[in-house]
């Protein structure tokens, strides 16, 4: 799939995202986008090269001509966050190129906005299994890295934690499926159903936070689990 990116800068960036049910990835090429994505939780490892290899092909770009790597560097699924980084950083090491890790959370209140453009406050919220969350409150800034303010930092709690949160929010991500009866109890508020983090959302914030003179090795690229004491 490709799109137009109005003013987009110059820049040649692949990005990947594994974090949670949703694989895919995204090159940005001059002003233009191209994605591959497929909700296939047990197939990350099985399919993540080949829609790298697609996406290049598509946008006809060689590895070599990329100027820089981005990946989901979650909260989310801990094996799938470690494909994502593995396949990111191995890239990122043989090109010799930069390595961004984007929040699979603001990724969520990118890909909400890429929806809805007036969309300027969101809860994302992914589920955590084990009856948990993990959860933020972003608001769209664009003083902001990545044009994104944590208003809530990223945290993993119990879903009626988050309920004292949502006011004026747009609610995305897997938490909302699963509890948004918990986050909203007699209160209604919109939220965007079945949505998962996109490559091509990490590729658009990577973007951003080249231009605002953000850089990374690959030896400096570090998954964000927030919940550590399991896998899985």
């Amino acid at each position: 799939m490709s799109k137009s990116l109005q003013g987009a800068p110059s820049v040649n960036l692949l990005a990947v995202d594994t974090a949670t049910e949703g694989c895919s990835a995204a090159c940005l090429a001059g002003d233009k986008s191209f994605e591959r994505y497929a909700v296939d939780p047990q197939g990350h490892s099985r399919t993540l090269l080949g829609m790298v290899e697609a996406v290049l092909a598509e946008a006809q770009l060689e590895r070599s001509a990329l100027d820089a790597l981005a990946y989901d560097a979650g909260p989310g699924s801990f094996t799938g966050i470690r494909i994502g980084a593995g396949v990111a950083q191995g890239l990122a090491l043989g090109l010799e190129k930069s390595l961004l890790g984007v929040s699979s959370l603001m990724t969520l209140a990118e890909g909400a906005r890429r929806e809805q453009p007036n969309c300027n406050s969101v809860l994302a919220a992914i589920d955590a299994r084990m009856d948990q969350v993990y959860w933020a409150r972003l608001e769209s800034d664009p003083e902001a890295p990545g044009h994104w303010r944590w208003d809530e930092m990223p945290c993993v709690s119990e879903p009626r934690e988050v309920a004292a949160h949502i006011s004026g929010c747009t609610g995305v991500g897997s938490g909302w499926d699963r509890y948004s009866d918990v986050f909203m109890g007699d209160r209604s508020m919109p939220w965007l159903a079945q949505r998962f983090p996109h490559a091509l959302d990490v590729a658009t914030i990577a973007r951003r936070l080249l231009a605002q003179g953000v850089s990374g090795a690959w030896h400096e690229a570090v998954p964000v689990y927030v919940r550590d004491r399991v896998t899985g």
